[in-house]
């Protein structure tokens, strides 16, 4: 009862030193060491600004869990990534929240398109625990109820080793939203899918934390403004199709010490055989030799375009039991 009592006093102090904070302060940039949900979520409450806020959609996706847990607003479900990242370039979302990277897929291509096409900066990147649940309807309290099991062919795949202990029949959906919609109304069916989604349409987790390997997906918070202040910095660029360049344009950061933690290259319009690049980088626009590693990046590249500095958020999944 003590440790219940303490942790309430400590819960109340947060909510008595957030509301005191000055206005307009960027909460985002407090909280890149917080993992506790229940601290995101008080924290979330005091983050300045509303607004609309896209995600990827429909509602329950893990774009979506993302949205809810970090920031406030309208949230609006989007059906494709090129429409997120354009809407918030045009000024008509506030903020975006899109999938980048998943430790095991790999990066997420059209959304390196998307940011490649719009200029849009990026306010905060998020790596995300993912967890699979097996879903069912409220009335069911066994496994051994279910006949078939619905789900997207990734989320089967990533849940492979849980799914064949079974011995259930299991059939794809093109989304774990479809698979959601096949199990409402019928007993004997579930579905591979989030927590949050489960909820939101009335049904329940079973069970989670059901794959085979653990999950993490790197999803971006999309602004307009380009940030110059955080852990990590975002940037594309081209460089010349001839020997070296790639080099050249890289060995700056190399030589100031600065830990590249992502490049991947996709094809451009400008030619055949034709690179853009896109690069996140330990370092923030606010530091003198990150600005002098891109002048010198510049001097090696046909274009180069920053999407910011911003901060690298790592929490846990959704949950709300």
């Amino acid at each position: 009862m003590n440790l219940i009592k303490q942790s309430e006093e400590s819960i109340s102090r947060l909510r008595s030193i957030l509301s005191n904070l000055p206005p307009g302060i960027n909460l985002l940039d407090a909280i890149s060491s917080i993992k506790e949900p229940v601290v995101l979520s008080i924290i979330k409450e005091y983050i300045s600004g509303s607004g609309k806020v896209a995600y990827l959609g429909p509602e329950g996706t893990f774009s979506h869990e993302v949205a809810l847990m970090l920031l406030n607003g309208t949230m609006i479900p989007v059906k494709g990534i090129d429409d997120i990242v354009k809407g918030v370039y045009s000024g008509q979302f506030n903020y975006g929240v899109v999938p980048f990277e998943n430790n095991l897929a790999g990066i997420v291509g059209d959304t390196i398109d998307a940011l490649i096409k719009w200029n849009v900066g990026v306010k905060a990147s998020v790596e995300y625990r993912v967890s699979l649940c097996l879903v069912v309807n409220n009335e069911v309290n066994s496994i051994s109820e279910i006949k078939e099991i619905y789900s997207h062919p990734h989320a089967i795949e990533e849940s492979k080793e849980f799914l064949s202990r079974l011995s259930i029949t299991i059939r794809q959906t093109s989304s774990t939203a479809e698979a959601l919609n096949m199990v409402i109304g019928h007993r004997e069916r579930a579905a591979v899918a989030s927590r949050l989604g489960a909820r939101l349409r009335g049904l329940k987790a079973i069970t989670c934390g059901i794959e085979d390997k653990p999950s993490f997906t790197k999803f971006l918070i999309l602004q307009r403004d380009v940030g110059n202040i955080g852990d990590r910095s975002l940037i594309i660029f081209s460089v010349p199709n001839r020997p070296g360049s790639l080099y050249s344009a890289l060995k700056p950061f190399a030589e100031a010490e600065l830990n590249l933690t992502m490049i991947y290259s996709r094809p451009n319009k400008m030619g055949p055989w034709e690179y853009d690049f896109i690069l996140e980088v330990e370092c923030s626009l606010s530091e003198a030799k990150c600005l002098n590693a891109i002048n010198e990046l510049r001097e090696h590249s046909a274009y180069v375009r920053i999407l910011g500095s911003y901060r690298y958020l790592t929490i846990q999944g959704y949950d709300d039991s």
